[in-house]
């Protein structure tokens, strides 16, 4: 054996940061009243600013307005306006005639009037009822609604549906092939990109949820379709309004009852630990107080929550508890050990201070990763939650220390017996099961580290090999539950008619009436014949070659033969001025004012990106043949925004994941003052990852925008555990230079708070269990998987690798 090494100047630097974190704990100690002071201001702060915040799901919480393809979104929103719609099917299940019934055609026609008379914020209420109707009679052109005059007897009605059935405009839009279903069609005056002042409804009230578009729009038309005079008629109603009504509302709910959930099991397996109040509400009252300084942080820099705030409570309260079980631990610990307050805080500071901030620091790391996302909701999110993080620790160093002796001894040694202490001493105990559980650890480990390592190289490139399987995709439809009554109803419309998705491909021609050229408009009728060919996605298109096809057959007298474009320019302005002047209004749908610019809207199922991207990769790949760069279309529209947000959770994810895990590596390198210390840390940390990322793979679940954060935030999160232990098991090496003696002491210490760390980790996130969105249940139960992994490769691999590897040097006497 060698002789004791004199400390090193690393060895020195860290005890000079100990023994900082031991004078904080004093000075807390002694100036409890101020701590708690400082914090009630810091929390009115906060909450004065927590309460300007409103929540915002639309795509303006997802993309910059410099990126390019929301920037081409947002031109299309200026020429065409808003995309956004509700779309109402009905069916009146036992009626012979389907829809067309003379009763039921008067209920639509009521049904149109209020929808449009109260329903906020739309543009147009388009059935059955007044929907446009084309006829040419004797070299006139009449544009008349459907049911003007309105019939009088069944047959005239039937007679009507038959004319119906021949106009592309209406057939599969307004009305299924049979006539089994009728629709209506409203078209939003306003959009969720649109500014917030633009859309509430009662100024008095504000920009409250139930007061903005769409929920005052969504709400208006359910409160409409309920009334008791539609009985006999099942409405289906889906649509951009209903499908981001229930979106918002979900989310709201669900960052409050999914926290709740997690303050509920953290708080329960607190208090079977601990089993003293201040051992529950001490941890809970810090991560509550450091949630609430992230939504001031959110409010001061004038963002809006998203989406993935509905993440942050459960998150701050996981991470934010842990470092205060390391400091309860230690303090219950150093109190029986001491017999007084003051000297227990010292001496627990001394020990879990230092980890406690580089474990923070690692967190941060992790979390802030994800800023360099172009996906604005997550970047957003690893501002705020690497925020409230800091500001759980600051909270945990400080007011939980002062609460934690101000009211009383938490952590007495024992109860009062008639026994003395030396008969206690004197009195033979059995050692507690962890003791003996710990002991029996360290000796397999010492025992059989090369096979531990052996096993765990295998685990990990069987499940590995998944990630070659790992598919990247997103679906709006499938975030929420197949319980949930929109899913169901949307999934039903897609099936049966026009569809809740869609995009737009938007042609230039390059001068003003442009339009009416004939070779322009055979360009727009050839890409919309092929795009009609993708049959598993396409429902149906609609452009200005359908409006002029309809007038050209209308003044042929519906001849089939005239469903064809004008031959010449100045027939097709001809026709556009007879169709204006005849009163036709449908026009500003399809071409901008200046008649240059086109719009061709594909009406789609609301299906998985990756769906989007082949069938439009493939249309792209059409139109790169056909067409000349200066002819060709501009692709845009909401559904083309899912695409793009695919690709950028591709490059977040890379991106993401390498920036956290090099950040994370030199913070280990840091904190161990050894570089093979360090990287051999994170072994055990970045398999787990790709464990999980494997599984998904070979399961078939596809890595999505909330998904693509396991990697980075569970590494971060994974490593806290890793990092305690091992500056204890260092520490414990510097003491005794002897591995299996300091393995056994660091485990009876730390072992038992990274035990109790890993369990509320596992509850915590074990509450997006209880989520009615899909994507967060499986984005709980994968990190259940990571993190339980990754416990077992604490106790374990990481053991193993030091012992093998000799990392903190040779044994000595």
């Amino acid at each position: 054996m060698e002789t004791l090494p004199q400390p090193t100047r690393f060895e020195s630097l860290m005890n000079r940061l100990a023994e900082s974190f031991e004078h904080l704990g004093g000075f807390v100690y002694d100036h409890k009243k101020l701590v708690v002071a400082l914090t009630l201001v810091i929390v009115g702060v906060s909450a004065y600013f927590a309460e300007k915040v409103r929540f915002d799901t639309s795509f303006e919480s997802y993309f910059d307005r410099d990126d390019p393809a929301y920037a081409a979104y947002l031109d299309y929103r200026d020429d065409f306006g808003s995309d956004e719609m509700a779309y109402i099917l009905y069916e009146v299940p036992d009626n012979a005639n389907g829809v067309w019934d003379l009763e039921v055609m008067k209920k639509i026609e009521r049904l149109t009037r209020e929808l449009e008379a109260e329903v906020p914020f739309i543009k147009e209420v388009t059935s059955l009822a007044n929907a446009e109707f084309i006829e040419g009679r004797e070299d006139e052109l009449l544009v008349r609604e459907i049911l003007d005059p309105y019939p009088q007897t069944r047959e005239e009605l039937l007679a009507m549906r038959d004319k119906v059935m021949k106009k592309p405009l209406l057939a599969g839009t307004l009305t299924s092939a049979d006539g089994k279903y009728g629709a209506v069609y409203i078209e939003m005056e306003k959009s969720s990109v649109d500014a917030e002042e633009t859309l509430v409804l009662d100024p008095a009230k504000g920009p409250e949820m139930d007061n903005v578009y769409p929920q005052v729009t969504n709400d208006a038309i359910e409160r409409v379709l309920a009334r008791p005079e539609y009985a006999g008629i099942r409405f289906h109603h889906t649509g951009d309004a209903a499908l981001t009504s229930t979106y918002n509302r979900i989310t709201r709910g669900e960052s409050l009852r999914l926290g709740l959930l997690a303050v509920a099991f953290i708080g329960g397996l607190l208090l079977l630990f601990f089993r003293r109040p201040m051992g529950v509400l001490g941890p809970l009252l810090t991560v509550s107080l450091a949630i609430l300084a992230a939504m001031g942080f959110v409010g001061i820099v004038g963002w809006h929550l998203d989406i993935m705030f509905m993440m942050l409570p459960g998150t701050i309260i996981t991470v934010g508890v842990a470092s205060a079980i390391h400091i309860l631990t230690g303090y219950t610990v150093c109190r029986k050990q001491l017999k007084d307050n003051r000297a227990a805080i010292r001496k627990t500071m001394l020990l879990v201070g230092a980890p406690c901030l580089f474990t923070m620091l690692t967190d941060v790391a992790g979390f802030g990763s994800t800023n360099i996302s172009p996906i604005k909701a997550i970047n957003h999110f690893a501002y705020y939650s690497s925020f409230g993080v800091i500001m759980a620790f600051a909270f945990t160093v400080t007011v939980f220390i002062a609460i934690l002796t101000l009211f009383g001894n938490p952590a007495a040694a024992g109860r009062q017996t008639a026994e003395s202490p030396a008969a206690a001493d004197a009195r033979p105990r059995k050692k507690h099961f962890s003791v003996r559980f710990f002991a029996a650890l360290t000796r397999f480990d010492v025992r059989h580290p090369w096979k531990i390592i052996i096993v765990w190289m295998v685990f990990f490139a069987v499940t590995g090999s998944g990630t070659a399987f790992l598919q990247v995709d997103s679906n709006f439809l499938n975030e929420f539950s197949e319980d949930l009554p929109i899913r169901k109803t949307t999934e039903y419309v897609d099936r049966t008619m026009l569809g809740a998705g869609g995009f737009s491909y938007v042609f230039d021609s390059g001068e003003q009436d442009g339009i009416c050229d004939p070779e322009f408009l055979k360009r727009v009728e050839t890409l919309q014949n092929r795009i009609n060919q993708e049959t598993q996605l396409v429902m149906k298109t609609m452009s200005i070659v359908d409006l002029l096809k309809d007038i050209n057959r209308s003044f042929h007298d519906e001849d089939p033969a005239y469903y064809v474009l004008p031959e010449t320019r100045e027939l097709a302005a001809q026709y556009l001025l007879l169709y204006e002047m005849s009163g036709g209004d449908e026009l500003g749908n399809y071409v901008t004012g200046d008649m240059r610019r086109v719009n061709l809207q594909v009406h789609s199922k609301l299906v998985s990106s990756s769906v989007y991207k082949k069938v439009t990769d493939d249309v792209n790949d059409f139109i790169t043949k056909e067409f000349p760069p200066e002819q060709q279309p501009v692709l845009t529209g909401s559904g083309y925004l899912w695409i793009k947000l695919v690709q950028y959770i591709v490059r977040s994810q890379i991106l993401g994941f390498s920036v956290a895990f090099g950040v994370i590596a030199v913070m280990m390198c840091l904190a161990l003052g050894s570089i093979r210390v360090g990287l051999l840390s994170m072994i055990p940390n970045l398999a787990p990852v790709f464990v999980t990322l494997g599984f998904m793979g070979l399961t078939g679940i596809p890595l999505d925008y909330v998904k693509l954060l396991i990697a980075s935030i569970a590494i971060g999160i994974a490593v806290d555990d890793t990092l305690h232990f091992l500056l204890r098991y260092r520490l414990e090496f510097w003491r005794t230079r002897d591995y299996q003696a300091a393995l056994n002491a660091s485990l009876n210490d730390v072992g038992r708070a990274v035990f109790i760390t890993t369990l509320v980790l596992l509850a915590g996130f074990a509450t997006n269990l209880f989520s009615v969105m899909n994507s967060f249940v499986e984005f709980g139960y994968l990190t259940l998987i990571t993190l339980s992994v990754a416990a077992l490769a604490d106790y374990f691999l990481t053991p193993a690798l030091i012992i093998v590897t000799r990392a903190f040097g040779p044994e000595a006497r």
